[in-house]
């Protein structure tokens, strides 16, 4: 099997990488001291988790990007987890993911100015979903009832985001706003899709909302991300925190805000992107196929300010004739798990009380 990979910019990624043949692991997370490798500054791990935490060069050369501009926005630092390829004989249970924390340490500010003054948040979706590389267009594919696939439409890409975010609108500890704008016809939604690939940010660009739902970006933007992130990244939230600008290009001098004083610092916009290299279903079929609204929902989950939470594990019993998907289990089982097996996943008690504890009292 692949291993695992989760890239954290403000929000995580789910991860398709449990579903393919096994492998022996080569390093697990506990084995990384902290050290500078290939100019990426890591800690030996997280508090809460099992995640390593590095600091993309990526992200460093975004944020410079953004301070030059004398934009109040950053985006934040980058987190990888590093799942067990398989089974790993040294020990009686590989931990692929292990997250204690149910809520990010961003969050959105009620009624933050910055932003408006409104309470709740706002979220766009991009009017063209499928992305074009080289000429080609990057859509994903839908499995049909009965054998194969076909391409998907924007209408039908559309209603899997909505029904997505009406998932978190119909929790019942909060009637907070969750509400869909338009995207102003001419302008481009979305930033960081032309600034992974390489290019400079559209002429255009310009911030619609609080969350974009950005689409599906060819395989080129993943693998910007990591190596080997078209493999395995299913989709990746970004997440912009404000901050106070010091009027330098430099954003090493910027300090973080937190202006309601909640110890989060604050959130002021979340860019979301999906992956088209896997074939999708709407139907939650296991046997490969990915779950539109398992990634989405928890992408969108992300964007609301819910973290990764729960543990995955395989024990040395269940994996000692081999590999297989009924071998993993989840210590509890929510869609906000890390890691993404197959079938649907739903919201449950621990996604449910996540989003609660965030948006009860807003």
């Amino acid at each position: 099997m692949r291993s695992s990979h989760v890239f954290r910019a403000g929000s995580a990624i789910a991860l398709a990488g449990l579903v393919a043949c096994a492998e022996q692991p080569t390093t697990s997370p506990t084995d990384v001291d902290a050290r500078k490798v290939d100019g990426v500054e890591s800690a030996k791990k997280s508090p809460g988790s099992d995640e390593v935490v590095k600091v993309s060069p990526l992200l460093k050369r975004i944020n410079a990007r953004l301070a030059a501009k004398g934009s109040n926005l950053r985006v934040d630092r980058g987190e990888l987890l590093y799942g067990a390829k398989a089974y790993d004989a040294a020990s009686p249970t590989v931990i692929v993911a292990n997250d204690r924390t149910h809520t990010l340490p961003y969050q959105w500010v009620p009624g933050d100015p910055r932003r408006g003054g409104a309470e709740g948040v706002s979220y766009a979706i991009d009017p063209d979903l499928r992305t074009t590389a080289f000429g080609i267009p990057n859509l994903p594919a839908i499995e049909v009832d009965g054998g194969g696939f076909r391409p998907s439409t924007q209408a039908e890409l559309e209603g899997y985001i909505e029904e997505a975010m009406q998932a978190w609108r119909d929790r019942r500890c909060s009637d907070s706003r969750i509400e869909r704008v338009a995207v102003p016809a001419g302008t481009d939604p979305d930033q960081l899709d032309q600034v992974l690939l390489g290019n400079p940010v559209n002429s255009n660009y310009a911030q619609p909302s609080d969350i974009v739902q950005a689409g599906w970006q060819p395989p080129e933007f993943f693998e910007a991300i990591i190596a080997g992130g078209s493999d395995a990244i299913l989709g990746i939230s970004f997440t912009f925190t404000f901050v106070d600008d010091q009027n330098t290009p430099d954003p090493s001098d910027d300090v973080e805000t937190d202006i309601n004083g909640d110890g989060n610092r604050d959130t002021g916009l979340v860019e979301i992107y999906y992956n088209p290299s896997f074939i999708y279903t709407n139907r939650g079929t296991p046997g490969g196929f990915i779950d539109f609204y398992s990634v989405i929902t928890h992408e969108s989950g992300h964007g609301l300010g819910l973290a990764h939470f729960g543990k995955v594990f395989i024990t040395k019993k269940d994996a000692a004739d081999g590999f297989q998907v009924s071998d993993v289990k989840y210590a509890p089982k929510a869609l906000m798990n890390a890691v993404y097996v197959e079938g649907r996943d739903e919201i449950t008690g621990s996604d449910n009380g996540s989003f609660c504890q965030i948006w009860a009292h807003q």
